[in-house]
């Protein structure tokens, strides 16, 4: 993963750190700094963000795991100042089963607030667990100096270390779970109004519907962000305004492949290329004709590779026109039917990368799909 740290691998998934990451940890200088403290105050400030972040790992993971009991395997989880992502192949298409992938991640936070509400009672006793409740209900009322001092004067303890960060932290998981619930697709919320809406609606009106909610809703997390000067929260509304815009025309895109199979799409007349062809002759047709990746045979007429645009052009580069055909084809040929749904075709060109597709017909090579192929039938069919 550019940019970021690989930290380890758990259950299976990768964790990554990304490089902005650090500013985290200047910001927590910055409040040190800000606010006087001195260096054991300091350093509990960094334990809680690195605890916060812990908290947030771990709603990633209640995404992942509970993705893998439906078959959706999680390439990484990734931390970013602005929280974690979870970089899962696909989302479930049943709803319940997206629902459940959603929900999973603040429910974790829920349970970790829990916990943290039981450690505290099982550490803190007497005027300590007072102070314990005191610290949650002036967080509760956003942190600010409040005249009921009484708690303090009451039982000469100061709330540091522990006693200030452990209530602290169980309120960040409630927060966590409340902002992830807001219904600004592609978050969590979001998500989880995507899923009750398609148990009605279906896949595609729910996700157009639930985009258009997030677009709105991030706009005005932009909007008072920048007001408040909450430039995190304006960060997190332009990811969510470009993210939602994205997924929404995903999900149109793989209703209309959907639609079409491989025999919709194929073109029949194409060019064969010999094992033993010079370069010469690929070039000649690379400036005169359409085509830009070709079918390479052997011999004995068997498909043995693919000769792609980029693969032609450095032999140009390199003037090799004498070269042989087959020291510059690429050997691991796609074959797919001509029944093959056009979602899979549009995954190999264009996730995968490859230049052409071979296609057959009980065993028979019928024609070939190309990606300029592919992007000209999208241009006539997206409408």
């Amino acid at each position: 993963m550019r940019g970021s740290l690989k930290l380890f691998t758990w259950f299976g998934i990768p964790v990554y750190l990304h490089w902005s990451f650090g500013l985290i940890f200047l910001y927590a200088l910055w409040i040190s700094y800000a606010n006087n403290l001195d260096t054991l105050n300091t350093v509990w400030l960094m334990g809680y963000f690195a605890a916060l972040f812990g908290c947030v790992l771990l709603h990633e993971y209640g995404h992942a795991l509970t993705a893998r009991r439906y078959g959706v395997r999680t390439q990484d989880i990734i931390l970013t100042p602005i929280g974690g992502i979870a970089r899962l192949e696909r989302m479930p298409e049943k709803p319940v089963q997206e629902f459940l992938v959603a929900i999973a991640g603040p429910l974790v936070n829920v349970v970790l607030a829990a916990l943290l509400f039981f450690l505290g009672k099982l550490l803190f006793e007497g005027d300590r667990w007072t102070l314990f409740n005191w610290v949650l209900e002036q967080n509760m009322m956003f942190g600010g100096e409040t005249e009921d001092m009484d708690v303090l004067e009451e039982t000469g303890i100061t709330p540091s270390g522990l006693l200030y960060y452990l209530p602290v932290l169980l309120l960040t998981n409630i927060a966590l779970v409340v902002f992830n619930l807001i219904p600004a697709f592609p978050m969590d919320g979001g998500r989880i109004f995507r899923a009750l809406l398609a148990m009605r609606l279906g896949r595609v009106r729910a996700t157009q519907l639930a985009s258009w909610m997030g677009q709105a809703i991030a706009v005005l997390f932009v909007v008072f962000g920048l007001w408040k000067n909450a430039f995190s929260l304006a960060l997190i509304g332009i990811f969510v305004f470009t993210t939602a815009r994205a997924e929404n025309n995903m999900v149109r895109l793989d209703a209309l492949l959907r639609r079409f199979k491989a025999r919709d799409l194929m073109r029949p007349n194409f060019t064969r290329l010999a094992v033993n062809d010079w370069m010469q002759t690929p070039i000649g047709l690379l400036n005169q004709g359409l085509e830009r990746h070709f079918l390479v045979f052997d011999l004995q007429d068997q498909l043995v590779g693919i000769l792609e645009e980029a693969r032609i052009v450095e032999a140009m580069k390199k003037r090799d026109l004498s070269a042989e055909i087959g020291q510059y084809i690429r050997p691991d040929v796609g074959v797919v039917g001509q029944e093959e749904s056009m979602e899979y075709i549009f995954h190999l060109l264009q996730q995968r990368g490859i230049g052409l597709l071979a296609v057959a017909d009980r065993g028979e090579l019928v024609g070939v799909i190309d990606q300029a192929g592919l992007q000209n039938f999208l241009r006539l069919n997206s409408r």
